[in-house]
């Protein structure tokens, strides 16, 4: 209101100043006081017009913002619509120049995002046409038409993603078929006279149509070439065995085969054919060698009998060895049968031949088990050196660790082997598990008879030494220069010690007769000359045998009276060991050897 009248005053102020000025200037011109009145109603008038016209232009503006706000309230309920989004509430507080700005914004915010929508929809629909073309698919019958809402064109787009993958995943697959396709022609040797396959060799991958049915048609044609390739690798593969086959048979010779084998490499037709024209030629040949070829074949027999261990029971099934064969028997049908029978022991050899490498494996083990057991009985391997021993235990321990495995493993497949086949595993004719423990059963009884064997070398030995006496110690090596003890000393040393003890022991238990004067002396035959060693083999003599005609009757040692050229042993023998001891004590001043071997108490009692 202050501000209407602060107008007011000033409007009247400067009309006040105005007319004053105006009339000062009619004054000075000379006017009536009717032209100046008529000049006031001039001005009066100019000023009314001056600010109807004003208000009436600012109505215009009024007008055209009311205008505004209904031109963008209904463009944005259009665009909302379309957009499928909720229309912007209003705000009645606000003046007309606000109304009309928020409204004019959310406008053009709304027409620019109906304006990307639009354009991210008019790409996927060109996307989508091309890629249906190159697939020769139709469109998508609920293609969008109008402004897409935000999920619509989303799933648009990832329906046209999906195509694209398609669409690249055909382009790769007929550039990887077109590759494989290429090597099948080159070699199965083909040209390309359909139209389908005309198209494919000229085509790429940009231009060719991959539609459903020439994917189809590609997979078609790959698995047709590949099984024709299949079928040509197998023949040749035949057709080189039988070629390999009649080489070995008629002795090709290795410059002539491998010229050959430098022209027909592959499977192509051509290199069939070759085949085909070589193995004729063979056959030709073969017939002209048939004796030959025949023996070869029934020495190639023998060798896979072997390997198989086939016993001579086994063997004669074939029939050509039962019937034997003369010079005029030699036919091709003759061949035949030995190359059917060789066939089929390779077969038999190749569908057990994990049962074969576990016995080979076996007879390694079992053998290096008994080299190792011979070496362990040899003296002379303590004199070796550079650590043979060691390397010996160690190669020792590693097979005592792997030989039980080995034949668990083996037995277990055997058993398994009888179970499903209803039959023994055989080799040479008899179940190898029974082979396994007669091998072990032989070895226990060999080495029971050379533990035998060594007894009764031992109890010779004893006999020999008792009968005869010890064996004289070996002389030693003299020494070079001047010894501290000599042996003599030793010796007189060793029988100044022991005089005391053993010969007062022997003279103790030695009964003199009565009627003999001279004590601790044996009474000689005239014109007889006996030797203290004489004297002993004819006392051992006698004893062994009372000993032996006695030894089934319970000989009793305690109570016998040995009567040995006038020397009798007392009751103080309690076994046989003792009475040996005796002996020897007894007997040792009166050998030939100053020194007797050393009897063990296990060799004494086996001869008791």
């Amino acid at each position: 209101m202050g501000t209407n009248l602060e107008m007011r005053e000033n409007i009247i102020s400067n009309l006040e100043t105005s007319l004053l000025k105006l009339r000062a200037i009619w004054t000075e011109v000379g006017m009536t006081e009717e032209q100046k009145e008529e000049r006031n109603q001039v001005v009066i008038m100019h000023m009314v017009s001056l600010l109807e016209q004003m208000v009436d232009e600012e109505l215009d503006m009024k007008n055209k913002i009311l205008a505004n706000i209904k031109e963008f309230s209904r463009e944005l309920a259009k665009i909302c619509s379309e957009l499928q989004v909720p229309q912007m509430k209003t705000d009645e507080s606000l003046t007309l120049l606000e109304m009309e700005k928020s409204l004019r914004t959310e406008v053009d915010r709304l027409s620019l995002e109906r304006h990307l929508r639009l354009k991210n929809l008019k790409t996927l629909v060109d996307d989508e046409d091309r890629i249906c073309k190159r697939l020769a698919r139709s469109l998508n019958p609920d293609r969008i038409i109008g402004v897409p809402t935000e999920s619509r064109l989303n799933e648009y787009s990832q329906y046209v993603e999906t195509i694209k993958k398609e669409l690249e995943k055909r382009e790769s697959m007929f550039i990887s078929t077109k590759e494989v396709l290429v090597h099948l022609w080159d070699e199965l040797e083909v040209t390309q006279t359909d139209d389908k396959e005309t198209a494919i060799a000229s085509s790429d991958a940009n231009n060719y149509e991959l539609s459903d049915s020439n994917m189809d048609y590609l997979k078609a044609l790959i698995t047709k070439y590949e099984t024709q390739l299949k079928e040509n690798e197998e023949k040749t593969n035949q057709l080189r065995r039988d070629v390999e086959h009649l080489w070995n048979r008629l002795d090709i010779e290795e410059e002539q085969r491998e010229a050959f084998n430098e022209v027909t490499h592959g499977c192509k037709p051509s290199v069939i054919t070759a085949l085909e024209l070589e193995l004729d030629a063979l056959n030709k040949m073969k017939l002209e060698n048939l004796k030959k070829l025949v023996e070869k074949s029934r020495q190639d027999l023998n060798q896979w009998w072997d390997k198989c261990h086939f016993d001579s029971e086994e063997r004669m099934k074939f029939e050509p060895v039962t019937s034997g064969e003369t010079s005029k028997d030699y036919s091709e049908d003759l061949l035949n049968l030995h190359e059917n029978e060789i066939k089929r022991i390779t077969d038999y050899y190749s569908e057990h031949e994990s049962y074969y490498q576990l016995v080979e494996h076996w007879y390694t083990l079992w053998n290096k088990w008994l080299e190792f057991e011979a070496r362990a009985n040899d003296p002379n391997r303590f004199g070796n050196r550079g650590g043979r021993l060691l390397q010996e235990e160690k190669l020792r321990r590693a097979l005592n660790k792997e030989f039980p495995k080995v034949e668990k493993d083996l037995t277990a497949k055997m058993l398994k082997y009888e179970k499903e086949k209803s039959k023994p595993f055989c080799i040479d004719g008899q179940r190898f598990l029974d082979t396994i423990e007669a091998l072990k059963e032989e070895h226990k009884l060999r080495k029971t008879q050379e533990k035998m064997d060594r007894q009764i070398a031992k109890e010779r030995e004893l006999q020999k030494e008792l009968t005869y006496g010890a064996k004289p110690s070996p002389v030693k090596r003299r020494f070079a220069g001047t010894p501290v003890k000599t042996p003599t000393m030793k010796k007189q040393k060793v029988s100044t010690m022991s005089t005391g003890s053993a010969h007062s022991r022997v003279q103790s238990r030695i009964n003199v007769p009565q009627s003999s004067k001279t004590p601790g002396r044996v009474k000689m035959a005239k014109g007889s000359r006996v030797t203290p060693a004489k004297t002993a083999r004819s006392k051992n003599i006698r004893i062994l045998k009372e000993v032996n005609s006695n030894s089934n009757e319970g000989y009793n040692f305690e109570t016998a009276n040995m009567k040995t050229n006038e020397i009798s042993f007392p009751s103080t023998c309690n076994s046989f060991t003792d009475f040996t001891r005796e002996l020897h004590e007894a007997t040792k001043n009166n050998q030939r050897s100053s020194v007797i071997s050393t009897v063990n108490d296990e060799n004494l009692q086996l001869i008791h």
